[in-house]
């Protein structure tokens, strides 16, 4: 990292602290080229990073908690609407991955196509998870601990601890760690 950019993350940081609603614990980086759309409600626990170019689209009321030493890579796409989003510690997120807290759906009336007609609810991602490139992780979802979830998956519903998940729609493939 240059050191031009390292002057720019610690600078965007600081204006980010300037909103009461959001709070940063030591170590933080967040790269000057993210777009952050509502400045509200956000926490960021130490050591956690979001890379150039994560986009963040929330409303004021939603909340947004990334836990300590977790990191979104480049390109993150995060789309809360109103909803919520929570990240545990040690999340590992990779490049090109999309959360959707709100998205189009299917309508039963089909003179309604894709008008106003939406899937919503909140997302949690617990600890010690790491989510491989270009996954979707769709409403309603909730990602337990310990979890790896292959690259180019997309997951929706519960996903039980400990085990290793990919395919679209994602599935669970192997236990991690035999005892």
């Amino acid at each position: 990292m240059s050191l031009k950019t390292k002057i720019l993350n610690k600078l965007y940081c600081k204006y980010l602290t300037q909103y009461k609603s959001i709070s940063f614990a030591s170590f933080v980086v967040i790269d000057y080229r993210c777009e952050i759309d509502t400045k509200t409600n956000l926490k960021i626990g130490k050591k956690s990073k979001l890379y150039k170019n994560t986009t963040i689209y929330k409303a004021k009321e939603s909340e947004l908690v990334i836990g300590h030493d977790s990191h979104i890579a480049p390109f993150g796409y995060i789309l809360m609407g109103e909803y919520n989003l929570i990240i545990g510690d040690n999340v590992a997120i990779a490049k090109n991955c999309s959360f959707f807290c709100i998205t189009n759906s299917i309508p039963t009336d089909s003179s309604i196509l894709f008008k106003d007609s939406y899937d919503v609810g909140d997302i949690t991602v617990g600890n010690n998870v790491f989510i491989g490139s270009n996954c979707v992780i769709l409403p309603k979802t909730t990602i337990g601990e310990n979890i790896v979830i292959a690259a180019n998956s997309t997951v929706k519903g519960v996903l039980e601890s400990g085990y290793l998940y990919g395919g679209n729609p994602a599935i669970k493939i192997r236990k991690l760690f035999e005892k």
